[in-house]
């Protein structure tokens, strides 16, 4: 466990040094690939830009989402260059000897979230104008690009100066003239904050910042966090004294994990190794987890799993315009038969997850002009590198088997435009019965909603038992359509689901019928 700092001080002084540099790199020495890699996991400009235009290349955020889910606030202490410059500030405090000993202080909440509430009512009615002033990286970047690269290029120019007279050309005048204004400002900003930090430890990052407020929200059901061994803590009160946070209470045995920032110092000098980070420990019935009451009066737990299912299926219970073909049957979750997804399904046309994952920019046109919805914006069906890619969601649609939309729509390639014959014969994916889970099955009553609403006939209804009828599937015509699936009344699993292929095969064409004429005349009413 003591290897946690000197990596987090290791990761944060390279990306923060980094991006540093972006602002006062003048002669563009910086590769590109270590500028979008600096950039991309910063928070609100990942949030920002991915507002304008939803693509992976704007996604960081959601990977500091899912960081902070599993691990807490590690973006506070190994990302943010505006908390690393306070761990300089913070040190420069406890080293000079202004602030010898820190302890345990209240949280400030109210005004915590009240800020993040503020941000985000301001990013809905009026734009960026009220985060800009207390995003980290806007203040970071500021104080770099005005209050440091002035006296900067003053140098640089000094030096270019008195080489040229030495017909020394290496160093260029640069003919840049930042605002003086601009640098007092930001560096006043900049002070503003630096300063209480020396004495208060990361106050802004737990009192005034809108990514840690939301970040704080999450960690609180983090799967790992630093914890309080209770049956070896001597309450010697070290871990206290260097938490940068100020949110150990070590008379008590608690730290408060939504102000923690991750930073490990209590860790690397807690004498008999009792702060630990561990995976947090399941709290007994009646403890603080929050709860909730159903309209049959009956409580519900918030838990740490339905939290983080909520996040993922949020947008689909938000913008999900469809409704569900028939009846809802729920059956006991212990008496279904589990299976799990091993693939998704990627458009008609992408020829192929792979080919789909690489070309699509994610721009969501064909998630906008797709008429049954079923194509959605990925969270990590595809993994982290396909998040927002649309992908084939089941529960909220089924693929027309006469569309061509998204191919007629796609500017990137990802989506081949295909004709109808052709489309008609792209398997995407094959059907899947789970005949434990079939309401015939269980209850011994007729379905056949899957088997209505299949186009190829691919899932057909044979004898069972009791003069009762159950589905059976040729994978041989079907396309992976989705049509059963969605159709499908029995929840929480489904009687049949779409498996997708992850390289899209040629279905055989559904038998046609002749339909025999009669000659016999029409009744004449």
């Amino acid at each position: 466990m003591k290897y946690l700092k000197p990596l987090r001080i290791a990761v944060s002084l390279i990306l923060s040094f980094t991006i540093a540099f972006l602002f006062i790199d003048y002669y563009r020495y910086l590769p590109e690939f270590l500028r979008k890699i600096s950039l991309y996991l910063q928070f609100i400009p990942s949030v920002a830009a991915f507002s304008v235009k939803a693509s992976g290349a704007a996604a960081g955020f959601i990977v500091v989402i899912a960081a902070t889910v599993i691990c807490g606030r590690l973006y506070c202490s190994f990302i943010c260059p505006l908390g690393f410059c306070q761990d300089i500030f913070i040190r420069s405090g406890r080293s000079s000897g202004l602030v010898k000993k820190r302890g345990y202080s209240r949280p400030h909440y109210v005004l915590f979230y009240t800020l993040l509430a503020a941000s985000a009512l301001s990013c809905i009615l009026s734009g960026t104008f009220f985060i800009r002033w207390l995003d980290p990286f806007s203040i970071f970047g500021r104080f770099m690009a005005f209050g440091i690269s002035l006296p900067l290029i003053e140098l640089n120019n000094g030096i270019a100066s008195v080489l040229v007279k030495n017909n020394n050309f290496s160093v260029s005048v640069l003919n840049i003239k930042p605002s003086v204004s601009g640098a007092i400002f930001a560096f006043s900003v900049f002070m503003l904050i630096m300063l209480p930090a020396i004495f208060h430890g990361r106050i802004y990052c737990n009192t005034i910042c809108p990514a840690g407020a939301l970040l704080s929200l999450i960690s609180r059901l983090s799967f790992f966090n630093l914890a309080i061994d209770p049956s070896s803590c001597i309450k010697c009160g070290k871990c206290s004294s260097v938490c940068k946070s100020s949110c150990i209470d070590y008379a008590a045995g608690h730290i408060d994990t939504a102000r923690c920032v991750s930073c490990f110092n209590c860790v690397s000098v807690c004498p008999e190794q009792s702060v630990r980070f561990a995976r947090r420990k399941i709290q007994a019935a009646g403890s603080k987890r929050e709860r909730v009451i159903n309209s049959d009066n009956t409580s519900a737990t918030i838990t740490r799993s339905g939290f983080i299912a909520g996040l993922i299926l949020l947008p689909n219970m938000v913008f999900s315009q469809g409704k569900q073909a028939g009846a809802i049957y729920r059956q006991d979750p212990a008496k279904q038969k589990k299976y799990s997804r091993k693939s998704y399904s990627s458009p008609p046309g992408s020829i192929s997850t792979d080919n789909f994952n690489s070309r699509c920019t994610a721009c969501s046109l064909c998630i906008t002009a797709c008429p049954t919805k079923v194509l959605q914006p990925a969270v990590l069906q595809y993994g982290l590198n396909g998040i927002m890619q649309p992908f084939m969601d089941f529960s909220s649609g089924f693929c027309n088997y006469d569309c061509t939309k998204c191919g007629e729509v796609c500017p990137a390639g990802a989506i081949l435009e295909t004709g109808i014959d052709a489309k008609r014969r792209i398997q995407t994916g094959k059907s899947v019965f789970v005949i434990e889970n079939c309401i015939t099955y269980t209850n011994g009553t007729d379905c056949g909603a899957c088997s209505e609403h299949c186009p190829t006939k691919a899932v057909q209804m044979v004898p069972f038992r009791n003069n009762l009828v159950i589905p059976e599937v040729n994978n041989a015509i079907c396309t992976g359509c989705g049509a059963c699936e969605y159709a499908c009344p029995v929840r929480p699993l489904r009687a049949i689901y779409v498996e997708g292929n992850p390289v899209h095969k040629t279905a055989e064409l559904p038998e046609v019928r002749e339909v025999i004429k009669t000659t016999e005349p029409d009744f004449p009413f």
